[in-house]
């Protein structure tokens, strides 16, 4: 039996909420919820296998080490970065490529396993565990200047500063998927593709020098992403 095709077992309560279906990501899940709680070092892979209602043997059969799990975890916050990198050294029309990169953020933020602010919490307190977090970070946003940057130049935007704009940008995101995540009494709640698009749009509506031109723009960004997410599938 493949691992695709491994069922999941059945087993005491999560303490992050219902399984998600996938044994893999419910590892992920509970034992980023047991390293929030308990620090990384803490953590045994017995209560990983507890938590995740599974024998350890099967928690072994899908990660050998836990800091195999801790891998995943991060490469899982990694997808709009490597999509960030892909798509800064294109040429052509900068506002699709910047509105791919936050609205991919922005979905990455929404189904992580863990709130952003508690994973920056968690890597400021553990940053020998988790100091490729503010690497990536650092990272996201450079790239994210640089695509902002360039549109500036070509005159696609108005005339701001990119390393303000990407920050800017980037905690929009933030802020939104914590909205996403932990809705306020009395507001509407959005779903993550909601959240996503209205962070893009908000960006985009404030950057482009024809704001009249975002439709189009979030259009061209869609095509972006689909043909990225064919790419990685096949």
């Amino acid at each position: 039996m493949t691992k695709d095709a491994a069922p999941s077992a059945a087993g005491r309560p999560r303490l992050s909420g219902a399984p998600t279906g996938s044994p893999r990501q419910d590892i992920i899940r509970e034992a980023t919820a047991l390293f929030v709680a308990k620090g990384y070092a803490e953590t045994t892979m017995s209560e990983i296998a507890r938590s995740a209602g599974l024998r350890q043997s099967s928690l072994y059969y899908w990660f050998a080490r836990k800091e195999h799990i801790l891998q995943a975890l991060l490469e899982e916050n990694r997808s709009s970065l490597a999509l960030a990198a892909a798509l800064e050294v294109q040429s052509g029309p900068a506002s699709p490529r910047l509105y791919a990169v936050l609205h991919a953020d922005a979905m990455q933020l929404c189904s992580a396993p863990l709130d952003f602010y508690e994973f920056e919490r968690v890597a400021r307190s553990q940053p020998q565990n988790f100091g490729a977090f503010f690497d990536d970070y650092a990272a996201l946003h450079r790239l994210t200047a640089s695509i902002v940057r360039q549109g500036v130049e070509t005159g696609e935007f108005q005339a701001v500063e990119s390393e303000d704009a990407a920050t800017a940008a980037l905690g929009l995101n933030e802020g939104l998927q914590r909205h996403y995540r932990q809705p306020l009494p009395g507001l509407r709640p959005y779903s993550a593709e909601q959240v996503s698009q209205l962070s893009a749009d908000t960006t985009l509506a404030r950057l482009l020098a024809a704001p009249g031109n975002l439709a189009v723009v979030r259009a061209e960004a869609a095509d972006i992403t689909a043909g990225w997410n064919a790419a990685a599938e096949s």
